[in-house]
């Protein structure tokens, strides 16, 4: 089962921060909330971390006369850029999304702040953070207007407000660091907390240049290239003595031979395997095994590249999922533990493995701020093809289910179903305009699912009571035609109980004296079934005549028709034969209705 990509990782950032460069000069026109975005899912939550940032091009040629001109729409259009920021997940230039002009909601308070303080501010710059951190920093203005956009793609996702010297102004979520996650003297300073009036710490929010290997190739100077904001967190964060740095890179993976890998994996391992250990003696009395299987200390090559202290995690899982399947580890989710990692994975391996991350991973990364911009989207075929022709009508590509979008293919996706576009800005923006398309669909479809359903339960349950309305006519009119067959029996076993009513005798004496009669085998007792005074009713066993074949050997059935005390043979049957006709017309109607 593919999973499907839901936000973006360390690649994804870089490509992007490269594209939206394109649009640095334009001039903020205004900042809308995504609970005002036409084109949202109405209702979805995300809505409150979405945000739509309308930035103009002041140097156009025609940006005013498109603004004057009655027809100038397509002008306007040319001379600005719509930028979709969501905390936590994504951004990038939209054409899908408008500003719902027409929503007559309120903004939030945090969009009235990115108002206040970064509308008619030019976009300077937008830096990825770190070492390919999740991490992205729009600077809006300079000098001492200069304002910065901070958004966090990690985790629960923020996005922050500061000021030129990262003062936080406004924020969507105020959360705290633990400094134990730095080492150093940062843990002599208690938690750091993210919120207003506080100085945004770059610091902890980021793995920074100083655990990047000396070794892997740094990008293009012109994605690097120190700008106000880097250097202001450059002295925020302070800086590491060149004997720390020099100590740093000695011990990252990249650096080393291919003994001294294979060295370090059994020390991981080791480390791992103690742990799962320690684990399973402090939970020795708990009796849920399938717990206990879980610890069994094996670690994949992909969970080993991914820790800290491998100097290359920052490549993130798909990049080290490249380099592994190039490096001939076509299982990278395959377990191994000390015992077998020599048999599962020799150095030898291990030396293909460092080659692959030297090579593919500067290679791909250098790829990325190059400038080619290509983006693709990975796709399934749908197994039930266009579900109607509305759909395909009214959504593009309904065929076909999205799984992730990429700035660069990689070893994974060999062979899959890919859509290519002019920029990965645009594959992105496909991607969700689609998913959020096809999530619509799908909802109109369980929509229109159910109400088949419940329509074709109704209809169930119409033919049931038809079925049943048809049984009891039948019944009825069977009743009738017994009752006009044995009329004389029938009248006979009526007098013989209303004689006894009219002697005022109680209805258990009357109940005795009809058993009585049964045991002399008195024939018209013998017919009586049950007596039912308190609805003036008798209960007589008729055998069924109409329906029986005398030759057959077999004596008829017998059938317990009620009759009413006050009304003879004749009277009874006609009540039936009225109830019948009753019962027809009724069937009748529900009938046509349906």
């Amino acid at each position: 089962m593919v999973k499907q990509k839901t936000r973006f990782d360390g690649l994804d950032v870089a490509a992007m921060v490269n594209q939206t460069r394109q649009i640095l000069g334009h001039k903020l026109a205004n900042v809308y909330d995504g609970l005002a975005l036409s084109a949202s899912v109405s209702g979805d939550s995300s809505g409150k971390s979405t945000f739509l940032f309308k930035l103009a091009n002041p140097n156009s040629s025609n940006a005013n006369d498109a603004t004057n001109a009655k027809d100038g729409t397509e002008s306007k259009h040319k001379n600005r850029s719509m930028l979709l920021i969501e905390s936590g997940v994504r951004f990038h230039a939209t054409t899908f999304y408008t500003t719902g002009d027409n929503n007559s909601s309120p903004p939030s308070q945090f969009a009235m702040k990115l108002r206040k303080h970064l509308r008619n501010l030019r976009l300077e710059n937008v830096t990825q953070l770190g070492n390919l951190d999740r991490v992205v920093d729009f600077r809006f203005g300079s000098g001492q207007n200069s304002h910065h956009v901070i958004l966090e793609l990690y985790g629960l996702g923020n996005l922050i407000l500061t000021d030129g010297q990262y003062s936080i102004l406004a924020l969507l979520r105020v959360h705290d660091y633990e400094a134990s996650a730095k080492s150093g003297s940062a843990s002599d300073i208690g938690d750091v907390k993210v919120r207003v009036g506080n100085v945004y710490p770059v610091t902890f929010a980021t793995t920074l240049v100083s655990q990047a290997s000396a070794s892997v190739p740094a990008p293009p100077a012109s994605s690097i290239a120190r700008s106000e904001e880097e250097e202001l967190a450059a002295e925020l964060e302070g800086s590491e003595s060149n004997e720390n740095k020099a100590s740093a890179i000695k011990k990252y993976l990249i650096d080393m031979s291919a003994e001294e890998a294979n060295q370090w994996v059994k020390q991981e391992l080791k480390f791992h395997q103690e742990k799962a250990e320690a684990l399973l003696l402090s939970a020795s009395t708990n009796t849920n095994k399938s717990q206990k299987k879980k610890k069994d200390g094996g670690v994949n090559a992909k969970m080993l590249l991914l820790q800290p202290n491998s100097g290359v995690f920052h490549y993130g899982p798909s990049l080290i999922e490249h380099c592994l399947l190039v490096s001939g580890m076509n299982n990278p989710n395959s377990k191994f533990t000390l015992d077998s990692l020599e048999t599962e994975s020799p150095p030898a391996q291990w030396g293909k493995l460092l080659d692959a991350l030297r090579v593919e991973g500067p290679k791909v990364i250098g790829n990325l701020n190059s400038g080619n911009g290509k983006g693709h989207i990975l796709y399934r075929e749908k197994a039930n093809g266009i579900s109607s022709d509305a759909e395909k009508n009214k959504i593009p590509h309904s065929d076909k289910i999205f799984d992730e979008y990429q700035p660069h293919l990689l070893k994974q996706h060999e062979g899959r179903s890919t859509l290519t576009y002019d920029s990965f800005s645009m594959a992105v923006d496909e991607f969700y305009s689609l998913r959020e398309g096809q999530k619509r669909a799908t909802r109109a479809e369980a929509a229109e699912k159910s109400a088949l359903d419940r329509l074709n339960k109704i209809k169930r349950d119409q033919s049931k009571r038809m079925e049943a309305l048809e049984a009891e006519m039948l019944k009825v009119k069977e009743h009738a035609e017994l009752v006009e067959t044995h009329a004389d029996d029938v009248d006979k076993a009526i007098g013989v109980i209303n004689s006894a009513l009219a002697q005022s005798l109680d209805w258990d004496d009357i109940n005795e004296l009809v058993e009585v009669e049964k045991a002399n085998m008195n024939p018209i007792a013998l017919l009586i079934n049950r007596l039912k005074f308190e609805s003036d009713e008798i209960e007589l066993s008729l055998p069924d005549t109409n329906n029986w074949d005398q030759t057959s050997g077999v004596p008829p059935k017998i059938i317990a028709v009620s009759v009413s005390l006050k009304e003879g043979a004749y009277g009874n049957a006609r009540i039936m034969y009225d109830k019948y006709r009753s019962s027809r017309n009724k069937a009748s109607k529900t009938s046509e209705a349906s």
